[in-house]
């Protein structure tokens, strides 16, 4: 029971909550101090974020496959379009084409039998539809539904046929084209719909249906480079290019050009090097910033003396320089100078990035990179080659790695080193360095705590002892002057 100050006169909340206070500024101390780990844990885990950027930006350039762009081109787009893989052969290949690919198709009038006057069926019935065995599958169709709803049955089967429906006709299109389009039918289906199977039915009762010349599907026709060549499909491959026919036109030659991509591979390097200035430039803020030792993390208590914007404004600068001269960073801007400034061996002599325009700037720039757009591109055109291995190279020894390879395997190697100090915050129990710190910090924040309410407790048992004590002084007093009273008169 906690006894205020009325025989005192004492103010005795005040006075236990100023002692209290005084006896919290160790924890609070230790509080700022996990704060402060805090925020640099997620300072170095915003780091590994932006080096994985990177990193996957620099493996992307340890592939062949980003040096190997193709473009093709087509003389004629309105007779055909082309695109180009890495593979594609460069040079010119000259296609004439002479028909296009076509889909099977039949049209049909349902068995007047079968259908009311209104048009729709009389009674329930099904039968079988695919374009092969395997895909058949059962149509039904109610009495009272119109041949338009049966169609749209057929369509939300996918089976790779069209149908459409009107005026009491129905019309089939296989999605796929070639001499081999096919339907495959029941016996049902022909009693609906007419026709005959191309040759006797199996134990399945599934048959193909018997079309006629104008009703089956054909191969498109082409001429390539003085080769007849057919194909079941309007697009397809040949040396790594895809050709796309829109229109026939026999007799006309249309030219088609594969060439290096120059462009694209120049893109792809401009990208690695703005990414890597954006780094470097982020990383060696964070390793500049100026230190405010005067503006410590702010307490709950501080923060509810301060407005929105102040507590922003504080934190802005108690977050200053977290990572000032951090050497894990500074290791980081070291190693990828050193993958970046290495001269790679091969087999046609050493390359740099200098040798395609690549450049570093002044010592004050810290690293930063520049590139020679015009040189990067006369490189590509004239040995594609070499540029590729420059960043591609896999070779035995650290000299004849690529630029790629080095970077990669050096941001690797930081982005774990990271992880061990930061964790990651996808990591339910973290184990790093500053998890494990945070973790004692807390720990001590509890026996702090802890023993922070036993002192407040025992502070008011001494107050609670003084007040009862006075209580019964003062009782004594007015019995001794009642007594001197009562002599008196």
């Amino acid at each position: 029971m906690r006894i205020s100050g009325l025989n005192s006169g004492m103010d005795i909340d005040q006075i236990v909550s100023d002692l209290v206070k005084a006896q919290r500024i160790p924890m609070d101390r230790v509080f700022q101090q996990k704060v402060k780990a805090e925020w640099k844990r997620d300072a170095y885990r915003d780091v590994n974020t932006k080096l994985s950027r990177f990193r996957n930006l620099a493996f992307d350039l340890t592939l062949q496959g980003a040096f190997q762009k193709k473009t093709a081109s087509s003389s004629r787009t309105d007779l055909l379009t082309v695109s180009a893989s890495g593979a594609a052969g460069e040079g010119r290949y000259d296609i004439v084409v002479e028909k296009l690919a076509t889909a099977a198709r039949v049209t049909a009038q349902v068995d007047s039998a079968k259908l009311a006057e209104d048009g729709s069926f009389e009674q329930d019935g099904s039968f079988r539809l695919g374009i092969d065995e395997e895909n058949a599958q059962t149509i039904e169709y109610k009495a009272g539904e119109t041949l338009e709803q049966l169609a749209a049955r057929i369509n939300e089967k996918k089976l790779g046929i069209n149908a459409f429906a009107h005026e009491g006709r129905i019309s089939l299109t296989t999605t796929a084209t070639g001499k081999d389009a096919q339907f495959v039918v029941d016996q049902a289906f022909l009693d609906v719909f007419g026709g005959q199977f191309k040759e006797p039915v199996g134990e399945s009762g599934l048959g193909q249906l018997q079309l006629d010349a104008d009703q089956s599907g054909q191969d498109a026709q082409v001429t390539i480079n003085g080769l007849e060549a057919t194909f079941s499909s309007n697009t397809f491959e040949f040396n790594g290019i895809t050709v796309n026919l829109l229109k026939a036109e026999e007799g006309t030659a249309v030219t088609i050009e594969v060439k290096q991509d120059v462009d694209a591979v120049v893109d792809k390097v401009k990208e690695f090097v703005d990414l890597y200035n954006e780094l470097v430039g982020e990383l060696n803020k964070l390793t500049r910033e100026e230190v405010y030792r005067d503006f410590a993390p702010l307490t709950d208590e501080q923060k509810e003396a301060m407005s929105e914007k102040e507590i922003e404004l504080w934190e802005e600068k108690a977050k200053s320089g977290l990572l000032r001269s951090d050497p894990l960073l500074n290791s980081i801007l070291s190693e990828m100078r050193l993958a970046l400034g290495s001269v790679v061996e091969g087999e046609g002599g050493n390359t740099s990035l200098r040798d395609i325009g690549i450049t570093t700037g002044s010592w004050y720039e810290y690293g930063k990179l520049y590139l020679n757009e015009d040189k990067l591109r006369a490189a590509i055109s004239e040995d594609p080659d070499r540029v590729r291995d420059l960043f591609t190279a896999n070779g035995a020894t650290d000299k004849e790695k690529g630029i790629a390879r080095k970077l990669t395997s050096v941001l690797d190697r930081q982005m774990e080193r990271i992880t061990d100090t930061a964790g990651k915050a996808s990591i339910p129990y973290d184990q790093s360095f500053l998890g494990n710190r945070i973790r004692e910090y807390e720990s001590r924040l509890a026996d702090m705590e802890e023993r922070l309410i036993r002192y407040e407790e025992q502070q008011w048992r001494k107050f609670s002892a003084m007040e009862t004590a006075l209580g019964k002084l003062y009782a004594q007093s007015d019995w001794l002057y009642q007594q001197l009273m009562a002599m008196q008169g």
